[in-house]
């Protein structure tokens, strides 16, 4: 079994918060001036999420850390709705843009802003289970929150992955054809 963290201390050292939304403006111009970098920053801390929701998984049924499954709670949703409006805000006008009328492109922007909402209901559901797991509820039954947590660790997993993806195609076509 992977071991990532200790103790909530740990995790949040591992995990770099963006600035709040409007908070710091010469963060948000940083950002603006530079989506693809930020969006790549976004991404390693959504990985990090994952690989921690993966070592609560594996520590399941025994070993499971409280402290981190009620700090994993705490934060799940409200970080991943962060990132997600940095990222329609920030990274997806930018794409657009670059796409211009492209209705492919379109289309696939706003499947990925529907992956965020389906991505975000189901981090509210597994908020519910790990806040139940760290106050050591007993009713929890671990195949069903290992189930959870791998549905949502690997779903997060190939967004992000298809993100990248698409993102590196549209600089790819910028570099070869940049009209």
């Amino acid at each position: 079994m992977r071991r990532y963290w200790k103790g909530p201390e740990r995790m949040a050292a591992r995990i770099n918060w963006p600035p709040p939304p409007g908070g710091a403006r010469a963060a948000a111009n940083e950002a603006y001036a530079e989506p693809l970098a930020w969006l790549a920053s976004v991404h390693r801390e959504q990985l990090a999420l994952c690989d921690c929701l993966e070592a609560i998984a594996d520590s399941l049924p025994g070993e499971v850390d409280r402290e981190i499954c009620a700090y994993a709670a705490k934060m799940l949703a409200p970080m991943l709705r962060q990132f997600h409006a940095g990222e329609e805000r920030i990274v997806f006008d930018w794409a657009e843009q670059r796409s211009g009328d492209d209705p492919s492109a379109r289309a696939l922007l706003e499947r990925l802003k529907y992956e965020h909402c389906e991505d975000e209901c189901f981090a509210e559901e597994l908020t519910e289970m790990l806040d139940r797991l760290g106050t050591d509820d007993r009713t929890v039954n671990p195949e069903t929150a290992g189930y959870m947590l791998r549905g949502f660790f690997t779903n997060l997993r190939r967004h992000v992955s298809f993100e990248q993806e698409y993102l590196r195609g549209i600089v790819a076509r910028q570099t070869h054809d940049p009209s």
